[in-house]
């Protein structure tokens, strides 16, 4: 509990160690985000950012984690380079339970226990068909 005292001349507890801390940024820390390799996030000039492609990646660019509710997975899928009846292919794998695409690009997936890595290789595979 902070202790006030009474004087108006004596500043708040919380008031006297902000002052000790002095610039904020002097606390703020110096790492650099690389936010290129996510979806929907901007570069530092404002232009979407798309990550870099992998020469032989079947139009699959990356597997994540959804954010979706009852979904698992999430893959990053290059529209105009992968086949139309990605999501049929897909919803047909053993450990998948269901697939639903977000827009064009993102195809949120439900397979409980399924690594992002094999997810990833077994896209890729069927985009390659």
């Amino acid at each position: 509990m902070a202790m006030v005292q009474e004087s108006d001349e004596t500043p708040e507890v919380l008031d006297q160690v902000a002052r000790g801390l002095g610039d904020a940024e002097d606390f703020s820390p110096a790492v650099e985000v690389d936010d290129d390799s996510l979806p929907g996030r901007r570069n530092a000039r404002g232009d979407v950012a798309t990550p870099p492609t992998p020469i032989d990646d079947g139009g699959i660019l990356d597997c994540g984690t959804s954010r979706r509710s009852g979904f698992t997975h999430v893959l990053w899928v290059d529209r105009g380079a992968a086949p139309e009846d990605l999501s049929h292919a897909v919803d047909m794998l053993p450990l998948v339970a269901r697939v639903e695409w977000e827009g064009t690009e993102l195809l949120h997936i439900e397979a409980p226990g399924a690594s992002h890595a094999d997810l990833l290789a077994e896209a890729r595979r069927l985009s390659r068909r």
